[in-house]
């Protein structure tokens, strides 16, 4: 069976739904507070729409007072809280970056009229965007179970107690199309598969990927090799984890489920990730999702809908619907896509792909940017083969040539595109480098926190 391609349709997605999935870009600065009465410190701006952008100006700044006026208060906070308040005795503390850079406002306070003298300026920053999960999961310091292996992947199966439409349930529209159950499994009761890290050490938290791969096979079938892309971490040091399709292909979207906003993906991922958790030693703050072809798909659809958990993606062939869960957060994120594949092409297309609820892969490589806080939410993209029209610079100039990372990005939030000049579907080894997905693992490992 040929195997599914990604096509991205990001842009017009996030900017449908700028309040869930993107963040403002503009920086506020606020003014200089001006001397009040009776000493009181001034009120706080208010913060940027979006969340992103500074406050607007300080209300008063500190006065004049009988033991030296108090500085003024911050000028406006940025997105996740940003500037501070000045010391008592007239001075101004300089306004601080919101988390992941907020764009922070703070205004110089005047000097108080027994000496106090005027604080500086907050310094700027990007936009703030939202919280990842950190920490050690409750699975740390429990014994696995006797089967778990370094060595292979092991099947386990999970019940799904998430609500789901009744059209993903027994008798439902899209059960029926995908002929469920499938080897026993259906949207309620699904398999995914483990394999542990060499010399796994149940106290030490660790990095967790999850793959998926292309069309073609069962659910019943994948655990002895579900692939995709967890050769992602090719030294094994990772918790890796197979996502599993039931009927051949994920189900993130597309006419197999009637292009729906809505993706039984999700409440599997959730799931399984909240299994894993339980089970296993898992550091929350490193959570990557992998895959190509139809695994790549679901990689996009998921660092979408589960963006408040997973940290990073890397996708080959894949991309996102238009029809999908709002974003709910950035993700770093590593992509690859053949210049000549015809079966999910990068685009954009000037109509949508019916068979895919997609417009290109391109577009989808936008919305990241925008989601990301890389340009701002009404950038204009002109598309090329390269990288659109947003300032890039070449990733890796010895080995993974063909990729581009763009520098508007957050440091904690990477975009790198690989468009493969020649390519076409299921081809993803250009100049004798393999890009699917390994490639994506040294940019993971050197993330900052978020």
């Amino acid at each position: 069976m040929t195997k599914q391609r990604g096509l991205l349709v990001l842009v017009p997605f996030c900017l449908a739904t700028v309040a869930s999935c993107t963040t403002g870009s503009s920086e506020g600065t606020g003014n200089n507070g001006t001397a009040g009465a009776s000493g009181s410190a001034g009120a706080s701006g208010t913060a940027g729409a979006s969340g992103g952008s500074a406050g607007d100006t300080g209300a008063s700044g500190g006065s004049a007072g009988s033991t030296g006026g108090t500085a003024g208060a911050s000028g406006g906070t940025a997105g996740a809280g940003a500037d501070t308040a000045g010391a008592s005795g007239g001075t101004a503390g300089a306004g601080t970056a919101g988390a992941s850079g907020g764009s922070a406002g703070a205004g110089a306070g005047t000097a108080g009229a027994s000496g106090g003298s005027a604080g500086s300026n907050g310094t700027g920053g990007s936009t703030s965007l939202p919280a990842k999960p950190t920490g050690m999961s409750t699975g740390c310091n429990a014994a696995p179970a006797t089967n778990d292996s370094s060595s292979n992947f092991i099947l386990k199966n999970i019940h799904i107690t998430a609500t789901l439409d009744p059209v993903y349930l027994a008798g439902g529209a899209v059960y029926k199309n995908q002929k469920l159950p499938n080897g026993g499994y259906d949207y309620q009761y699904r398999p995914y598969s483990v394999r542990l890290p060499k010399n796994y050490n149940p106290a030490q938290a660790y990095a967790v990927t999850f793959g998926g791969g292309g069309c073609g096979g069962s659910a019943s079938s994948f655990a002895s090799g579900p692939g995709g892309g967890l050769q992602i971490d090719k030294t094994q040091s990772t918790i890796q984890v197979g996502l599993s399709y039931l009927a051949g292909c994920f189900d993130d979207g597309g006419p197999q489920i009637e292009a729906r906003s809505d993706t039984p993906e999700e409440p599997y991922f959730r799931a399984v990730l909240a299994d894993v958790e339980a089970k296993y030693c898992v550091d929350k703050s490193k959570v990557y999702v992998s895959g190509y072809s139809s695994g790549a798909w679901e990689a996009y659809t998921l660092g979408c809908a589960a963006g408040d958990v997973i940290r990073g993606i890397s996708g080959d062939e894949g991309g996102m619907r238009i029809h999908r869960p709002p974003c709910k957060g950035p993700v770093a994120a590593f992509l690859s896509a053949g210049t000549a594949d015809d079966t999910n092409p990068i685009g954009p297309t000037t109509k949508t792909m019916t068979s895919e609820d997609s417009l290109g892969s391109a577009p989808g490589r936008d919305d990241l940017l925008v989601r990301n806080g890389c340009v701002s939410s009404n950038y204009a993209f002109t598309y090329t083969d390269v990288a659109g029209s947003a300032p890039h610079a070449q990733f890796d100039a010895t080995t993974y040539t063909a990729c581009v990372k763009f520098t508007g990005c957050p440091a904690a939030y990477p975009v790198v595109w690989c468009p493969l000049p020649g390519l076409g579907h299921n081809q993803s080894t250009y100049n004798n480098v393999q890009y699917s997905p390994g490639a994506a693992w040294s940019l993971f490992m050197s993330l900052p926190n978020p």
